[in-house]
C-alpha cells in the first residue's frame, strides 16, 4: 500500500505534519509512502490540486482552509459536516473516485479532551457542568464549538477582544443547538471545558472565577513549548492539555482518512498486514507523540 500526501499552506516551513505522518508510515511499515510540503497561496490552490491528481490527499493549513471549502462548493466535492459547519477544511482526500473535504480539527479537539473526562464537573455535577468557555472567535473557535457539542456541552461562553467579531460563532452555536454568550477576555467563569484558540503571542492573563470545580479541562491549541495560560490553569487545580494533543489527534484523524482512501486502490494484500482497526489509531497516535517527544494524552488503543 502506498500513500502519497502533502501539507499545503503559506508559510509552511514550520509545519510539523511531515514529521507526524512520516512517523505513522514508519510505525505501519508503509515504506513506499511519501509525505511532502508545498508553499501554496490561496490563488494557487485550484491549479495545484488539478496538477497533482496522483496524490491520495492533502493536509491544508492557513491561508487555504476557507478557500478549500469554497472550491469544494464550486466543484461539487463532498463536504463532511465538520467542514460545512465551520466553513473551513484542513483535509482533502480522493476516495472512490470522489473528492472528500473535512475539518479534522474538530475531531482533534474531541480526542484531545475526551481522555481527561472520566471525572470532573460533569461527573460531579459541580460548578460549570455542561458549560464551556472558548477564547477567540475565529475559524479554530468554530471548530472548538462543534467539538464542544460533540462532547455534550450545552452552553458556550465566548471570550473575545471585539464582541462584534463573535457573530459567526454565535450564529453557528444557534445552528447546532447550543446556547451561547459573549464577554471580554478579562474573566473566565466556571466551565467544564476551557479552550483557548488564541495564538501564543496573544495569550491572555484573565481572572479565573473562584468557583471552578476540580477536574475542569483547559486546552491551549497553541502548541508553544511553554504556555502561561496552561500554567495559570494548573495552578488553580485545573487539568491542562497542551496544544500538541490537538495537533497530533487531528493528524491521526487525517491519517485514517488517507489510509482508507489508499486501501480502496490497493491491488495488493498489504492492508492485511496492518493492525486491526481498534489498534491502528492507537499505534499511529503513539508514533506521532513519540516523534514530537511528548507524552500521549491517551494510552494505545
Amino acid at each position: 500500500m502506498r500513500i502519497l500526501a502533502a501539507v499545503l499552506g503559506s508559510p509552511i516551513a514550520h509545519s510539523k505534519s511531515p514529521l507526524l505522518h512520516r512517523a505513522a508510515f514508519a510505525a505501519l511499515n508503509l515504506a513506499s509512502s511519501e509525505y511532502s510540503r508545498y508553499e501554496i497561496g490561496s490563488e494557487e490552490l485550484e491549479g495545484f490540486l488539478d496538477s497533482h491528481l496522483d496524490h491520495t490527499g492533502f493536509s491544508l493549513t492557513m491561508p487555504l482552509k476557507d478557500r478549500l471549502v469554497t472550491l469544494a462548493a464550486e466543484r461539487g466535492w463532498n463536504l463532511d459536516e465538520t467542514a460545512a459547519l465551520t466553513a473551513a477544511g484542513n483535509t482533502l482526500v480522493r476516495h472512490r473516485g470522489e473528492v472528500q473535504v473535512a475539518n479534522t480539527d474538530v475531531e482533534g479537539i474531541v480526542r484531545a479532551i475526551a481522555p481527561h473526562r472520566e471525572s470532573g464537573p460533569a461527573a460531579a455535577g459541580g460548578a460549570g457542568a455542561g458549560r464551556a468557555t472558548i477564547l477567540g472567535a475565529g475559524a479554530t473557535a468554530a471548530s472548538a464549538l462543534v467539538a464542544c457539542r460533540d462532547l455534550g456541552i450545552a452552553h458556550v461562553d465566548f471570550r473575545v477582544r471585539s464582541p462584534d467579531r463573535a457573530r459567526r460563532v454565535l450564529d453557528l452555536a444557534e445552528r447546532i443547538g447550543l446556547t451561547a454568550s459573549v464577554g471580554d477576555l478579562t474573566w473566565i467563569g466556571p466551565s467544564e471545558i476551557v479552550v483557548s484558540t488564541l495564538p501564543a503571542e496573544a495569550a491572555p492573563d484573565p481572572i479565573w472565577d473562584d468557583s471552578f470545580a476540580p477536574g475542569a479541562i483547559v486546552l491551549d491549541v497553541a502548541y508553544a513549548a511553554d504556555s502561561s495560560f496552561l500554567a495559570a490553569a494548573a495552578a488553580r487545580g485545573l487539568r491542562p492539555v497542551a496544544g500538541t494533543a490537538m495537533l497530533v489527534e487531528q493528524a491521526v484523524a487525517q491519517f485514517e482518512m488517507f489510509l482508507a482512501a489508499a486501501s480502496e486502490v490497493d491491488n495488493l494484500s498489504t492492508s492485511k498486514t496492518l493492525p486491526a482497526a481498534d489498534d491502528l489509531s492507537g499505534r499511529v497516535a503513539a508514533a506521532m507523540y513519540a516523534a514530537l517527544e511528548v507524552p500521549p494524552v491517551r494510552t494505545q488503543d
